[in-house]
Formats: structure tokens, sequence, C-alpha cells
């Protein structure tokens, strides 16, 4: 009898919705994918240099759309 070595199980991968307040009020909400809530804010992070700047912003995050 052969045995199967088990592979670790990872957490599925999800779509977390994120939002971030500039000093200016302006709110950007975006979709991050991330395995947990922790990771997606990681993420978010890394974005936050690019939402001062619109454009570039959009250009970015308009990648993934959600269906209404």
């Amino acid at each position: 009898m052969v045995k199967k070595k088990k592979k670790a199980k990872k957490p599925p991968i999800k779509y977390w919705l994120v939002e971030l307040t500039l000093t200016s009020g302006d709110v950007r909400m975006f979709y991050v994918k991330a395995r947990n809530q922790f990771e997606a804010n990681e993420k978010a992070d890394d974005y936050a240099s690019l939402a001062e700047n619109k454009k570039l912003f959009d250009a970015v995050t308009n990648k993934f759309r959600l269906l209404p």
C-alpha cells in the first residue's frame, strides 16, 4: 500500500473590498485579491500612494469589476 503525502491546504483566494479615505475627504473603493483581510489591507497600503492621482489610480484599479 502506497501512502500519498497530503498537500497543505491553503485558504481560497477571495476579493476583498477596500476603502481608502484621502486627506482631501475623497473616498476610493476597490477590490483586492488576497487570501485574508490582513493581506488585503497590506496590498491596499501599496495602492495608497497611487490614490492621490485619480487617473493613475483608475487605470490600475479598473482591471477587475464585480457585476451588479
